[in-house]
């Protein structure tokens, strides 16, 4: 059956390589990213795949933003049926290491923009009565790791999330939730972290 399916974080790495798949099994694709400047690769990666891809606006900080987008989304297709929380930051540091600011930027982008886009879909999903919602943990969401524990302790706090909100939206309202707890993948996602690392002085 062909679904709509919502996708963040798609400018590269996994979320590009999700809504191109998700094109090819012949879905109705909208990618979000929250700066559609930086569409090129997945817009290539379409082109190559010979397959439409809606692109959309979505700021997964924002929650005008999300609420914009899935407004928008339901005003063309009256549904969604799938919701891929795919948007993250990557984040290597110590507690000791991080700033305050930096903690709050990976706790609103990895658990909040779970939430915010989460929370603006579930509405349309329970008058239908279906929907999944699919997020995109970690490894690091099921066993802590070192110099990782603010990223771990976000995607816990997603781990927590999709498990209490299937316990009783599944059987209340046919709404599915499933975590998806990837290892490392070599994507732009790593390279950015790495970057990141060197450039703020490494690790202590």
């Amino acid at each position: 059956m062909k679904k709509v399916v919502l996708i963040t974080g798609t400018s590269s790495g996994l979320g590009l390589a999700i809504a191109v798949q998700a094109a090819e099994a012949g879905h109705t694709v909208y990618a979000s990213m929250r700066d559609l400047s930086k569409a090129s690769l997945l817009q290539e990666a379409a082109q190559k795949a010979e397959v439409a891809i809606n692109l959309i606006e979505l700021d997964v900080q924002s929650g005008n933003s999300v609420q914009a987008a899935v407004e928008q989304i339901l005003a063309a297709e009256g549904r969604i049926d799938v919701l891929v929380n795919n948007a993250g930051m990557g984040f290597i540091r110590s507690l000791e290491q991080a700033s305050e600011q930096e903690i709050k930027d990976v706790l609103d982008i990895n658990f909040m923009g779970v939430v915010r886009v989460t929370k603006a879909v579930l509405p349309a999903m329970r008058n239908a009565r279906s929907g999944h919602v699919i997020n995109i943990s970690s490894v690091g969401g099921l066993v802590g790791q070192p110099f990782n524990e603010v990223y771990c302790s976000a995607k816990f706090a997603v781990e927590g999330l999709t498990e209490s909100m299937a316990s009783y939206m599944t059987p209340s309202f046919g709404i599915h939730f499933t975590a998806v707890e990837p290892g490392g993948i070599h994507s732009e996602f790593v390279n950015t972290v790495l970057r990141n690392v060197q450039a703020s002085g490494g690790l202590l």
